[in-house]
């Protein structure tokens, strides 16, 4: 490239802008759904003032006096030269003289920007979603880095995520794990499904319940609510709980710790 006075110029190669990450706060039953949402983002960029300039409304810069515009300044080394950027103008070939009083002769400004981000439905704590283009902008005509938006999902008073899977913790009776019930069960999505606990059933028993769990991220359907069996133990008894209770134990088969001493 040459400048006016006919003297090549050597620009600095263009450089890719940085990429900017912000954190977007999701609550538990958004993550599941998704959702659409406006979020603000400090960048750097052309100053409105100047254009991007640099220089003062009215003026422009100048070709450097120190390298005239080439960008480089060569410095003898006996049988070599050596080449450097020039000190003065930074290697861009041009100063300024007449400094923009609003960016100071950076040519550029922070300035707040909103971007609506489509959260997907079914995404994880810490889910990374790109925006391209969107970042800061890059030097000497280079392309723009990216937007990373980082989901922080808030957890969940019922549910416990594994992967696409939920879990629940779901209270029975003794009676019910025992003798067997139909209970019903809450689903992250505001319905009810009403499972059956077979007779016999034990704490931490897992159900399944497939197809109500998150929806999995690359569109293939949904994962499975796994309903865990907790047995409820009263803290306080009525006199006729524990009189059952006192018949009932009566009734036992069997010692149920016979199986540490074996």
């Amino acid at each position: 490239m040459f400048n006016r006075c006919g003297t090549r110029t050597q620009r600095r190669a263009p450089e890719r802008g940085a990429d900017v990450e912000v954190q977007v706060n999701v609550s538990f039953e958004d993550a599941l759904r998704g959702l659409e949402t406006k979020i603000p983002v400090e960048t750097t960029t052309a100053c409105r003032e100047c254009g991007g300039t640099g220089a003062e409304p009215g003026t422009t810069p100048v070709i450097c006096p120190e390298c005239n515009g080439r960008g480089v300044v060569s410095e003898s080394q006996g049988l070599f030269a050596l080449s450097q950027p020039c000190p003065r103008c930074r290697g861009n070939g041009t100063v300024i003289e007449k400094p923009c009083r609003k960016c100071h002769g950076s040519g550029r400004e922070r300035r707040t920007k909103r971007y609506t981000v489509k959260i997907p439905a079914g995404v994880k704590d810490g889910t990374r979603i790109k925006l391209k283009g969107k970042g800061e902008p890059g030097e000497s005509g280079g392309p723009n880095g990216d937007l990373v938006v980082v989901t922080r999902v808030a957890p969940s008073r019922l549910y416990e995520r594994r992967g696409a899977d939920l879990v629940i913790d779901v209270p029975v009776t003794y009676a019910e794990a025992a003798l067997g019930a139909t209970v019903d069960v809450p689903t992250p999505f505001g319905d009810r499904i009403s499972l059956k606990v077979k007779s016999g059933s034990q704490d931490g028993a897992l159900l399944r319940v497939r197809g109500h769990g998150a929806p999995r991220l690359n569109g293939s359907g949904r994962g499975d609510l796994l309903a865990r069996l907790r047995i409820a133990v009263p803290k306080k008894l009525t006199k006729k709980e524990r009189e059952a209770l006192e018949e009932l134990q009566k009734a036992q088969r069997g010692d149920p710790r016979e199986v540490l001493f074996r």
